[in-house]
Order: C-alpha cells, then sequence, then structure tokens
C-alpha cells in the first residue's frame, strides 16, 4: 500500500552554504510493489530538470537504508530492497542538480511472506563480535516427510537474512519440487546465482540460474541440462571472473555416476570442462555415487583449479590444461590409501566433505560431514555414531603435505550440542569471514530437528551469532554478503 504523504523542498548544499542553482522538483511520487517479491519495491518520480536518484527508507518513520544513482534524469526509477514483510515503512526520495536538492516522501507497507519463506530464530548475536551484513542462503522446504534424502514439492529457494533472522530478499526459483536440497547460492556482479535444481526423478528440473535483484532472469541454460542429455547438472554453479558460468554435471556410465565440471558462456557455447573420473579414477572397490561431485573454484589468473568430490577428495589442476593433475588430497571414506598429499597428524584426515574454501595464505577450510551410514560402496562398515565439524589445513605443495592448523569443535568449550550432537548427513560449509571469524551452515531438514547457521571467533571457538530455521527446512550452503544496493545510514 502506498500513500504519498510529503511535497519537494529545498536544501542548500553548496560550499559555504550557498545556493549554485536552483532545486529540481519532485512530482507524481509513486511506489510499485515488486511482483517477484514483497520485500521490494520500485520508487519513481518525475524532475523538472536532469537529477541524480536516491532513496532511504526504513520502518515507521525511521530512516535505515539509502540507495543512489549519480545519473542525471528527469524520469527516476529506483529498485529498493532491504525491507521486512508486513511492516510500514518511511520512503523518502531525493534528487539533487546543481548543489540543491529537493525530497519527496510517501509510506509504504509490505504485503506478507510466502508461506514457504521461513523466519529464523536467533539465539546468539553478540553484535559486537559478529560479521556485519546479511547472511544469503538457499532454502529446501519439506512437507513433513523424516530426515532421508530430503524430497520435496516446493521448489528451491534463495533468501537474504538479516542478523535478525529476517528475510530482506528473496527469490523462489520456478515451480520444480526441489529434491535434494543441494543447491549452491552465490552473490554474482549483477545478481544471484542459483544452482541447478533435481527433481523427484533425480534429473535436473531447473537450470543455473542468475537473476538481478529484482527477481528477472539475466541468464540461464539453454534448457534444465545446458544443451544435451549426456547426464544431469546437480549440486553446483558459480560465475567466474572471465563472465562465464560453471556448472557440474552427473554422468551415469554403467550405473556409476562421475563428475564433470563444464563452462559456459553467457550465449551458452560449452567452452572447458573437468573430467575429475580422468585424474582420479573410480577405486575397484566403489559403485554408484562413487565420487558425489559437489564444488569446484576456478582461479583464471592464476591458472589454478580446485575440484572437490565428497567421498574422493580435493584435486588441484591447471585452468589451462585441466588434464594435468598437480595435487590430490583423499577423504578417508572413499580414498584412504589414495593421492599424493600426506596429512600431518594423520590422525586429521577428513572423512567426507562439502564446499573447500581456497585461501591466498596456502590453508583450505572444509566442511567434514564426518561420513554417512551408506557407505557400503566402498566396502566401510556402517556404524551409527557420526559427527561433523569444521576443519582447516595449511598445504605444503613442495612437502606434499596438509597439516591440520585448526578445528571446531575440536577442543574448544562449547555448548554441548557441537561437542555431541552435531551432525550434518547431506550438506554443509564452512567460510571464513573478512573479521577473521567462521561461518558454518550445518543444514539437516526433518520433522524433529532444524538447520543451524553459526559464526564462532576462530582464536577460542566462541558462538557469537547462531541462527535457527524450523523443522523440515534446509539449508546447503551460506554467506555472509556486503546487502547489495543498499548502505547504511
Amino acid at each position: 500500500m502506498t500513500s504519498v504523504s510529503g511535497t519537494s523542498g529545498t536544501n542548500a548544499n553548496a560550499t559555504g552554504g550557498a545556493t549554485t542553482g536552483s532545486a529540481p522538483t519532485i512530482t507524481g511520487l509513486k511506489i510499485d510493489a515488486n511482483p517477484n517479491s514483497v520485500l521490494s519495491a520500485y520508487v519513481s518520480w518525475t524532475t523538472d530538470k536532469p537529477a541524480d536518484s536516491a532513496v532511504q527508507f526504513g520502518e515507521g518513520t525511521t530512516y535505515k537504508w539509502e540507495i543512489s544513482d549519480a545519473t542525471l534524469v528527469t524520469s527516476h526509477k529506483v529498485l529498493i530492497i532491504g525491507m521486512h514483510a508486513g511492516k510500514a515503512h518511511q520512503i523518502k526520495a531525493i534528487s539533487s542538480a546543481g548543489g540543491s536538492s529537493a525530497n519527496a516522501t510517501a509510506s509504504y507497507t509490505t504485503d506478507a511472506l510466502p508461506s514457504q519463506i521461513p523466519v529464523g530464530t536467533v539465539a546468539i548475536n553478540d553484535s559486537t563480535m559478529t560479521q556485519s551484513g546479511w547472511t544469503l542462503t538457499n532454502i529446501n522446504k519439506g512437507d513433513g516427510n523424516t530426515m532421508g534424502i530430503p524430497s520435496s514439492s516446493y521448489p528451491a529457494m534463495a533468501v537474504m537474512y538479516d542478523n535478525d533472522g529476517q528475510p530482506v530478499w528473496y527469490y523462489i526459483d520456478g515451480t520444480t519440487g526441489d529434491y535434494g536440497g543441494a543447491i549452491s547460492v552465490d552473490l554474482t556482479d549483477k545478481g544471484v546465482l542459483i544452482g541447478p535444481v533435481m527433481n523427484s526423478s533425480g534429473a535436473t528440473g531447473e537450470p543455473p540460474r542468475e537473476v538481478d535483484f529484482a527477481g528477472n532472469t539475466l541468464w540461464q541454460c539453454s534448457d534444465v541440462n545446458c544443451g544435451t542429455t549426456d547426464g544431469f547438472l546437480s549440486h553446483h554453479a558459480s560465475k567466474l571472473s572471465n563472465g562465464d558460468y560453471v556448472s557440474l554435471r552427473w554422468i551415469t556410465t554403467n550405473n556409476n555416476q562421475s563428475p564433470v565440471f563444464e563452462e559456459y558462456s553467457p550465449d551458452n557455447k560449452k567452452v572447458w570442462s573437468l573430467d575429475y573420473g580422468k585424474l582420479v579414477p573410480m577405486p575397484s572397490t566403489a559403485s554408484g555415487d562413487w565420487c558425489h561431485g559437489n564444488s569446484i573454484t576456478i582461479d583464471i589468473p592464476n591458472d589454478v583449479v580446485y575440484a572437490n568430490c565428497r567421498w574422493m577428495g580435493l584435486i588441484k589442476t591447471k585452468y589451462s590444461d585441466p588434464t594435468k593433475l598437480i595435487w590430490y588430497l583423499p577423504a578417508s571414506y572413499g580414498a584412504k590409501n589414495l593421492g599424493d598429499m600426506k596429512f600431518s597428524p594423520t590422525t586429521s584426515q577428513f572423512s567426507d566433505t562439502h564446499d573447500p574454501e581456497i585461501h591466498s595464505d596456502g590453508t583450505v577450510l572444509f566442511f567434514d560431514n564426518g561420513g554417512y551410514n551408506a557407505m557400503a560402496m566402498f566396502g566401510q562398515p556402517s556404524t551409527t555414531t557420526y559427527h561433523s565439524r569444521a576443519v582447516e589445513y595449511k598445504i605444503d605443495e613442495s612437502a606434499k603435505t596438509a597439516t591440520l592448523v585448526w578445528e571446531f569443535p575440536g577442543t574448544f568449550n562449547v555448548d554441548t550440542w557441537y561437542k555431541n550432537t552435531w551432525y550434518t548427513p547431506f550438506w554443509g560449509d564452512a567460510d571464513r569471514l573478512a573479521n577473521g571469524n567462521v561461518l558454518i551452515t550445518a543444514g539437516a531438514r526433518g520433522t524433529t530437528t532444524d538447520s543451524r547457521i553459526f559464526e564462532i571467533t576462530k582464536a577460542d571457538g566462541k558462538v557469537v551469532w547462531e541462527f535457527h530455521l524450523g523443522p523440515d527446512i534446509g539449508v546447503y550452503r551460506s554467506d555472509r554478503i556486503t546487502p547489495p544496493l543498499v548502505h547504511a545510514l
């Protein structure tokens, strides 16, 4: 709902308080709902002379955020994001020209959230020690089924949450039910990139898709499988520094799935690929989903690539020659006695991992799931006790060693949930933040469990932010991001 409640005004803004030109006149202030999201809107107005555009907004009578555009125009239109659902907001449109400015105000009330977009609960929030920003994650909404491979009739969703657990941006990705929940979401230079969605048949249901902050599609594969029927897309999509896109294809041969990472130009031409199975062959004891590829990091300027499989581990190769293996850091579950990198101490080897984060200081941070009870494909005994952790190693390429430098919970004095209960069977992510803290995503979906995203201090393992989502809501990965478009007042 919109009501214009202000009129144009002037504000001398030149050096010494002198007005260097007459202020523009603002007319026709209007606020239109964004059909793709109740948490954003378009603010438009007209000025009688070319002027810049700025919008300040906040709940009640408080202005919290500003979005600006320095382009001088007479017809102004600004997308605002970051509002809360079901709240009255005050909106101020500002235009400046010739050293003077004018403003007009209006009120706008957002609608309620779509039912599938959850509000989180923040159990711990030490604002003096947390990394400021919003948390971008995927949401896998359940139908009440118990924890297992999490099927759903709800589509995949990307959501940004503020530090109070309130959604401030979201995108609902098509109509295909999100079967599996392993949907990557990444901030790009133009919006958000959502990874491929697996449907109930175990095939690609929605292609990788980049959307702008208004929810409009900027890029997607030419069809759900990027133009080929050879395998299906799963888990991962990312945007490269050259503007191309990368996705992960699982190719099935003789009932065994192998991961192939592929790069596509914006016009959907395949320009590069990496076949993990040609660098790390399937062990003779393995079968079926023997590798479970889930992420890749491509550093074009430094000509290196890091590709990860949950059961087999992390490899490093060259972008210019993806057939050249530089080193292989094995996972204990699928490749315990393989690989040319050794762990120090040997007992620190990870079991099975998601989304390794590569750092410029030579360290790699992993989310170690800690095992899974369906490992008969590798001849592993099935046990009933598993425990997840975040773990970081220092890589020495010359000595071919990975030395443990940090882990959580490790020996830190933390709540018993982290020590005794924490187990993430399918998903997971760990990221180093700008302030040195670590953000960990521990998603586990079921009728009696909930997902957690938590931020910890690296030095003492103190939990400074702990975010919960309710039963039957899963998350795969998350990132703490600088709020896009807006800046705080």
